[in-house]
This record gives C-alpha cells, sequence and structure tokens, in this order.
C-alpha cells in the first residue's frame, strides 16, 4: 500500500507546470503562470547570470500568477520547489528596441522611452462590470473593485470573482464561509465576513458555511446571469474543487452522481458529520434534492439510489430525510430488493438512536396526562366518600358554611382526611408526578430552544458560530465536554484541558484518547461504531463513508447527548436560582402565569403533606352501596389504593385516543380494559357480599 500511496504521491507532483513566455524585452511586465499546485505557500525563484530574485506566492484553486518586470537583458530560469522536485521555465529577456534614427535630419535630443499605455481601472455599474471595451454582466449591488497587481476582485453575499486586467477574464471564483461585508488588499486579497471574521483566501479552505441560507441565491443568479446574457466565455474559472454550498444553489437537474459524491466528501471535510441535526434553513435548496428520491424511481432503481445514498451517507438528519428514507425501505423491497431495504433498515435504526427521545412534545403529552389522572382520582375520592364528609361536617355547618363559621375544623373534615392511607399516597404520588413533569416539560422546552439556535444546526459543531454559542452557555462539566469538540481540531490544547474536567461520556473518552480512556469507552459502549473503529474491532455503515472521505472517523456528540448536556446544565441552573429559571421557562404564556402556578403547586402541596397525617374519621365504612355504585363509573377504580387501577384506567384512556385516532385496535383495547375493570367490580361486590 506505501508504494501504491508514493506511486499516487509522484504522479500527483509530475502534474504541476510553470508557463512563461520566451522573449520578453527589458521594463516589460512578464506574466509567470503555473496550474496545478497543491494549496500553500510557494517561494518562486528567478535568476540570471548577474541577478537573483525571489517572489512569494500562495495558490488559488491550485493555481498560481504574479507578473515580474526585468531590469536587464540575459537567459532567465524561474523555479519553484514542490515537495522534492523543482518544476522550472526559462525565458530570454532581450534588449527593448531603439526608434529607428533619419540619416538626413539633424541629431534630436533624447526623448523618453515608450510607455505602455495605463489601464483603465474597472468600475461597477447598473449592468456590471466594465474594463474598457470588456463587460461583465452583473445584477444587485457589488463590493469593489479591490485592486491587487494585475487582479480586480468583487464580491456580493458568499462569492467573491477575481478578474485578470491585462486579458480581460474571470479567473477565478472564491467562496468565503459566510456573507462578505468588505474587501481588502495587502500581501493578499483578505475578506470582511459579516460575523467580523477577516479571512484571507488561503483561509477558507476547510471552513463550514456561516452565512444566510438565503443568499446562496446571489451564485445562482450570477451563473444565471452570463447564461441569460450568452457570456459565459466570460468566466473561465477552474470548475473543480467548489465548496458543498455552491452545489446546493445550482439547479437539481444539473447535479450528477459525481456532484453529489463532491458535495458529500466535501461536507466531511468541513467537519460536518452525519450524526448532527441540521435546521429547517437549509432545506430551501435540498428540498428538491430530497424529493428526487421520488421523482427518481421512474427512472429506474440506480437513478433513486443515487439520491437516497447520498442522503443516507451524508445528510440523514436533515428535516424530512429520514420519513424520505423509510418510504424507500419499502419502495426498494417492492422492487424485489429486500437485501437493500434491510441495509437500509439497519442504518435508519442508528440515526434514530442518535436522536433525544425525551422532548417537550412528550413531556407535555405526559403532564397532561397526570394532571388529568390526579385530577379523576381527586373526583373520585371526592364522590367515594361524599355521604361520610356531609355526616362529618353537618354539625359544624355544612360542607360550605362550615369553611366561615369553623374554618380549622372544616380543614379538619377535608375529604382527604376521610381516604385511606393508600389512596393518600397514591394521590400524593400522583401530584408530585404531575408537578416534576411540568417542571421538566418546561427545562426540555428551554433546552430545545438553545439547541435548536442556527449556530448548533448546521451539522457541526466546530463553526465559529457555534463554538461562541456554547461559551455562552453555563459553565458546567456536561457543557464542557460540548465545547472541548469543538476546539479539537482549531485549539487541540484548550480541548484537552476541557475534556479532562467533562464527564466520562463516551465521545469524551474517545476525546482524551488516553488507552485507559478508550479501554474505559469500550467497557462503556462495547456497541458503539467509533469505539469499536478507534479500537481497530469493525464499524458500520458510515466507516466507509469516512474512508472514503479520508476523514478519520471520532466520536461525535449526538443529538441526544447535546440534549442530555444542555439539560443537566439547566438542572444545575435550578439549584442557583430557582426562581429565575422558573420564571424564564418557555411554557408560560406570561411571568405572571409562573408565580399564578408556581403559588398554586405549594398550596396543594402544603394541603396534601397536612392532610396526610389526619386521622380518618369513624364510620367512613358506611354507605357501601354508594360507594360501590362510585366504583362501578370509574375504570381500575376497585384497586387504585393498590395503584394496578391506575394502569386500567390508562389503558382505557390510551384505547380511546387511539380509537380517535382511527387506529381500530383501540376500540379493541378499551373494551378489554373496560372488561378487566367489570371483573374487579364484581369480584369486589362478590367479596364484599359473603
Amino acid at each position: 500500500m506505501r508504494w501504491m500511496a508514493g506511486v499516487l504521491l509522484f504522479g500527483a507532483t509530475l502534474a504541476q507546470s510553470l508557463t512563461v513566455p520566451p522573449e520578453a524585452p527589458v521594463g516589460q511586465p512578464l506574466e509567470i503562470r503555473g496550474a496545478d499546485f497543491p494549496p500553500g505557500r510557494y517561494s518562486l525563484k528567478i535568476a540570471s547570470d548577474t541577478t537573483a530574485t525571489e517572489v512569494d506566492l500562495e495558490t488559488f484553486n491550485g493555481n498560481i500568477s504574479t507578473a515580474w518586470t526585468p531590469s536587464a537583458e540575459g537567459v532567465y530560469k524561474i523555479s519553484i520547489l514542490v515537495g522534492e522536485r523543482t518544476v522550472e521555465a526559462q525565458t530570454r529577456v532581450r534588449a527593448a528596441p531603439a526608434a529607428p534614427s533619419s540619416p538626413v535630419s539633424p541629431p534630436s535630443p533624447p526623448q523618453p522611452a515608450p510607455t505602455r499605455p495605463e489601464i483603465a481601472p474597472p468600475t461597477l455599474g447598473p449592468e456590471g462590470l466594465v474594463l474598457g471595451n470588456w463587460k461583465l454582466p452583473l445584477k444587485g449591488e457589488w463590493i469593489g473593485p479591490k485592486l491587487l497587481g494585475q487582479r480586480a476582485f468583487i464580491a456580493r453575499g458568499p462569492l467573491v470573482l477575481e478578474i485578470d486586467l491585462q486579458n480581460p477574464k474571470v479567473v477565478a471564483q472564491h467562496y468565503p464561509p459566510g456573507d462578505v461585508r468588505a474587501l481588502d488588499a495587502d500581501a493578499e486579497l483578505t475578506v470582511l465576513l459579516e460575523d467580523g471574521r477577516r479571512l484571507g483566501l488561503s483561509a477558507f479552505t476547510g471552513k463550514p458555511f456561516e452565512g444566510r441560507w438565503e443568499n446562496l441565491a446571489v451564485i445562482r443568479e450570477y451563473h444565471q446571469t452570463l447564461s441569460a446574457a450568452g457570456a459565459r466565455e466570460l468566466d473561465q474559472s477552474p470548475t473543480t474543487g467548489r465548496p458543498y454550498w455552491y452545489y446546493f444553489s445550482r439547479e437539481v437537474g444539473s447535479i450528477g452522481p459525481a456532484d453529489l459524491e463532491a458535495v458529500g466528501q466535501d461536507l466531511l471535510q468541513r467537519s460536518h458529520r452525519p450524526e448532527l441535526a441540521w435546521g429547517p434553513g437549509v432545506m430551501q435548496w435540498l428540498q428538491p434534492w430530497l424529493m428526487q428520491i421520488r421523482a427518481a424511481r421512474s427512472q429506474g432503481l440506480e437513478q433513486s439510489l443515487v439520491w437516497s445514498e447520498f442522503f443516507l451517507k451524508y445528510l440523514p438528519q436533515v428535516p424530512g430525510a429520514r420519513a424520505m428514507l423509510w418510504e424507500q425501505v419499502g419502495w426498494l423491497e417492492a422492487q424485489g430488493r429486500p437485501d437493500l431495504g434491510q441495509r437500509y433498515r439497519e442504518a435508519l435504526r442508528q440515526v434514530a438512536s442518535w436522536q433525544n427521545p425525551l422532548t417537550s412534545a412528550n413531556m407535555a403529552a405526559a403532564t397532561w396526562v397526570l394532571l388529568g389522572l390526579y385530577s379523576l382520582m381527586l373526583l373520585y375520592l371526592t364522590l367515594m366518600y361524599l355521604p361520610a364528609q356531609l355526616r362529618g361536617v353537618r354539625p359544624i355547618g355544612g360542607w360550605l358554611a362550615g369553611w366561615l363559621r369553623h374554618p380549622l375544623l372544616r380543614l379538619r373534615h377535608s375529604v382527604l382526611a376521610y381516604t385511606s392511607l393508600g389512596e393518600r399516597t397514591l394521590l400524593l404520588f400522583l401530584f408530585l408526578l404531575a408537578a416534576l413533569a411540568l417542571l421538566g416539560w418546561g427545562l426540555t422546552a428551554r433546552s430545545e430552544a438553545l439547541v435548536a439556535q442556527d449556530s448548533l444546526t448546521r451539522g457541526t459543531l466546530r463553526s465559529s458560530a457555534a463554538q461562541e454559542t456554547l461559551r455562552s452557555f453555563a459553565n458546567t462539566a456536561p457543557l464542557q465536554g460540548l465545547l472541548a469538540y469543538a476546539l479539537a481540531k482549531e485549539n487541540p490544547s484548550e480541548a484537552k484541558r476541557l475534556y479532562a474536567a467533562a464527564p466520562p461520556w463516551t465521545y469524551v473518552l474517545l476525546g482524551r484518547g488516553t488507552p485507559e480512556a478508550l479501554a474505559q469507552a469500550y467497557r462503556r459502549a462495547p456497541s458503539s461504531a467509533s469505539v469499536r473503529e478507534t479500537l481497530g474491532l469493525g464499524g458500520d455503515f458510515w466507516t466507509a463513508v469516512y474512508r472514503d472521505a479520508g476523514v478519520v472517523r471520532e466520536a461525535v456528540p449526538t443529538p441526544r447527548i447535546i440534549a442530555a448536556a444542555v439539560g443537566l446544565s439547566e438542572l444545575q441552573g435550578l439549584g442557583t436560582d430557582f426562581l429565575a429559571v422558573w420564571r424564564d421557562l418557555p411554557i408560560w404564556p406570561s411571568p405572571l402565569w409562573a408565580w399564578v402556578i408556581a403559588i398554586t403547586i405549594l398550596l396543594f402541596a402544603l394541603y396534601h403533606l397536612l392532610c396526610f397525617f389526619l386521622p380518618r374519621p369513624q364510620g367512613v365504612d358506611g354507605y357501601l352501596a354508594w360507594r360501590r355504585g362510585v366504583q362501578l363509573f370509574f375504570p381500575g377504580s376497585p384497586t387504585y389504593s393498590q395503584g394496578w387501577g391506575l394502569m386500567v384506567l390508562l389503558a382505557v384512556a390510551g384505547g380511546l385516543w387511539l380509537w380517535r385516532l382511527g387506529n381500530p385496535w383501540g376500540a379493541l383495547l378499551t373494551g378489554v380494559a373496560l372488561g378487566f375493570h367489570l371483573l374487579l367490580w364484581f369480584l369486589l361486590v362478590y367479596r364484599g357480599n359473603k
């Protein structure tokens, strides 16, 4: 394998070339061009028998270009060292031609040497960029032009164009990782992005896109403008090496299999990961791509697989992708390919394991179910012991007037005073569960709002915006692990310090990288693909995806882990400032609601604690016929005090809900639960009569 890599590297090295005119006059600019150079900075050496000079250059999309003015005649050798190989070219500089003299005319005073006419600087107008008689059609408000040597640069949104002033044409398209605010030219062109970063053209490599998704329309509009004007030949920039967001801006019909593979590999190389979530903003560009999975089925199995494989390998977490891929599973099985269907099923099960099962919607449903059970139990106990309670409060003025005449004595005859110890315990347990579910609902909704920020839903945590967002969170141990992962590539020493302080979750242990941490990670998660791949024990569906992109597989904090880290951080915030956290929960319509509900919960808690220790009055077990009649209409009530009756009640409620949604199994579940309730009721009546 090593000799094969060496052959490939040697072949890539031999591809570089230098181009220079074979002859040039003294004092005239000489253009030197190079092609197919690896990214980086190079030193260009120009030497003759009498002089030598060096020029520092940097590649732009694999090309280098500079202008040099020779001051003396001679043979000049031009060379660049690339690895261990020197790329050379040669030119001859001759003396500038002398002006012819007339033999009959008297000697004339020396005339200044003819100078090359100055090229008028380019200007931006309503119709585009104008350079002499050359015009580049453009639409919209562009920034620039900014001149740098024999090049002019203009920018709009996430696009920078480089124009050759000597031979007017667009020689390169540069794609900054954000929207450009201003251009600056010093040793090289520098762009000021809207987020405040200053980046040179060479610093674009490897960075994810952090601009506004809607501004990708600038790239599409530029190409459409050239096509509409029949001026495609004015742009001779290289078409290779463009970032994934360039492809996002293209029409879906112009995307081929090679383009999709280039997009996917560029996503991984710019620190995007299949495990991380995407927000809805990117879907204005990817929605047509996602629909192409379904549309391409009419063209055959292979065409549909091209699109579904792309999303499964690189973007399974964009909104709607999982539903579309599960639909693809059914279609593949219908096409007689259960092997492919099983492959997709296994990968999608792993994608499902990355998700957070504890969502605010689930917590809201649990809260309302528990509140409903609590209210139903309170109503049941009130009706169950109403005759005994009315008899007890009659001497003090009655059920309602007793609160006015003897309030403390009336509290002594509260409905909970007539209940058994098991019923009091069950009601208190339901109340506490409902209160905790309400708090969990609020914390989960708050965590989701924090995690759903645009900077954290772009398929990567290694963007500058994501790092700033994580730094703005509370400085807790779970969140330090997330920040450590985000900084692992940019600041390894800081990431190492943060990993040491983070809790020993799987991705943290792999991030530490010590033999002890790796062994502990395997003991904690022996089925984790990243752990097994790190230890050389195998991989999963995405192992080959990472390998083909040349990216090292590492443990990634999935949405489940991110939600857990933020949620634990919010729980720790309760201990430091409970009232502020409670007030700021996003489930309240207004802060007033937060305080009203807090006071209500506090009063009910005091009521339960007080009534829990009240002695039970005598004669409560009377009125048997009334109590049996009440129990008949409350499913599961014969065993409420033991707790089993709640299961029957939940089964009845769940069956009714399924039946309401149109599921025929709901009616069957309700019927079985009601039948079981009637059986319990008849057994209770039979035992009582006996």
